[in-house]
């Protein structure tokens, strides 16, 4: 009897029965540490309805390996402390003791306007406290909104969080995060430190500092991080801080974008540093954030407005001995002998290549041009390890040309990218 030759239909009914039943639930046959982390991505209210999915799934989100509290699937603002009170007492103590938690994010707001009420922060304080000492977690992000919150950690709390992120707190003197020794990561974001002597901890490897509003008694905040390696600090408020000595410095970024500095007369940046820093000894110049940052090997030092800090540094511009790589504003050339620009070079005895982004904003550059040495040229002393510069900006006008024409008499010469 003759074969029959398989037809369409012979194939699709084939691959029919082979094709995975659509109704198989995969996701369960996934081993309990896997869920516990999938679980972790999930708004915590969103975790905890998993409970009626099957009867394995009733305690897994009890071991979740991460809480976000206050988040929502729906994008929605976030809740105020008193609103998910019953909710999180509970969350906090149903979870298995014995489970690790390597996350927790908390974005909350207090009920009223502008403040908070003495219960709500209570409140927080001891879920933070919570899961921080008994459930050992490592990164720790808390964000505010409306309001400023107090957050508190005035004791040795942890061996394990690494990571911290405080958005919109209110830090006094009683934060100090010497007590996290393994801190490494930390962020500061649109906070109020207040009364604070200074910032320190020997473990942190990693600072971001963002739009702050620093005041210590019309005096000024030392940021004591020996240990860091990358820094970001941008924008100031009120009184600016003081950089202490950060030898292992890689990487830093800072801007002067203090729009209440009128002149170098003001309280905030006139005082003398040695006057106001708690240990008078470990300062024998009047820099601010320029000798703190001047054992970075790669630095960003952006200026806006009036740039009264860095105007006032460079009167005391230290050496930078390991800086290989500079990036700069149009700040730093606006002056008719270019007295910024000069001086930093000038003090920058390595410098391998120099990135000059003027008068422009973001990362989209109209015009682009690399200047190299002619090597007949080369100075002997001044700039004698500089590979390259380059200039990015709109348009090449009055301003940009006496930029390049001052670089020139370095002996550089500028094509077009």
């Amino acid at each position: 009897m003759p074969t029959r030759k398989k037809g369409k239909a012979d194939g699709a009914a084939a691959a029919a029965a082979a094709a995975p039943d659509a109704g198989v639930d995969r996701i369960s046959a996934l081993p309990d540490d896997t869920l516990h982390h999938v679980l972790s991505f999930l708004p915590a209210e969103d975790a905890v309805r998993t409970c009626v999915l099957a009867r394995r799934w009733q305690h897994l989100w009890k071991s979740a390996t991460g809480l976000r509290i206050g988040f929502s699937s729906h994008g929605d603002a976030p809740p105020s402390v008193d609103s998910l009170l019953h909710f999180v007492h509970h969350l906090l103590l149903l979870r298995k003791r014995d489970s690790c938690l390597h996350t927790c994010e908390l974005r909350l707001r207090s009920r009223y306007v502008n403040s908070w009420s003495i219960d709500e922060g209570i409140n927080l304080n001891l879920w933070i406290r919570h899961v921080v000492e008994q459930r050992e977690v490592r990164r720790l992000r808390l964000e505010i909104h409306d309001s400023f919150f107090a957050f508190q950690l005035d004791r040795p709390v942890t061996q394990h969080l690494k990571t911290l992120a405080l958005i919109s707190v209110v830090l006094s003197s009683r934060c100090n995060f010497s007590y996290c020794p393994n801190l490494e990561h930390l962020e500061i974001a649109e906070s109020y430190i207040y009364q604070a002597p200074q910032i320190s901890s020997k473990s942190l490897k990693c600072l971001s500092v963002s739009n702050c509003f620093f005041s210590y008694m019309g005096s000024h905040t030392l940021i004591c991080t020996p240990n860091l390696v990358s820094l970001r600090l941008d924008g100031h408020f009120a009184s600016v801080p003081v950089l202490g000595s950060m030898p292992s410095l890689k990487e830093a970024f800072a801007r002067d974008h203090n729009l209440d500095c009128e002149n170098v007369d003001c309280f905030s940046c006139a005082d003398d540093v040695n006057d106001v820093t708690p240990d008078k000894s470990d300062y024998k110049n009047k820099c601010f954030l320029l000798q703190g940052l001047s054992e970075a090997q790669n630095l960003t030092l952006m200026c806006d407005y009036n740039g009264v800090v860095f105007h006032r540094d460079l009167e005391w511009c230290p050496t930078f001995n390991n800086l290989r790589t500079l990036l700069l504003n149009e700040w730093w050339c606006k002056d008719p002998d270019f007295y910024g620009l000069n001086l930093i070079l000038k003090h920058s005895p390595v410098l391998e290549r120099l990135n000059l982004h003027l008068f422009t904003k973001g990362p989209q550059h109209k015009v682009e041009m690399i200047g190299r040495y002619n090597q007949m040229e080369r100075p002997a002393t001044i700039l004698k390890h500089l590979k390259e510069i380059e200039v990015k900006c709109d348009v090449v006008n009055e301003q940009v040309h006496k930029v390049l024409k001052f670089l020139g008499t370095f002996g550089i010469h500028f094509l077009f990218k």
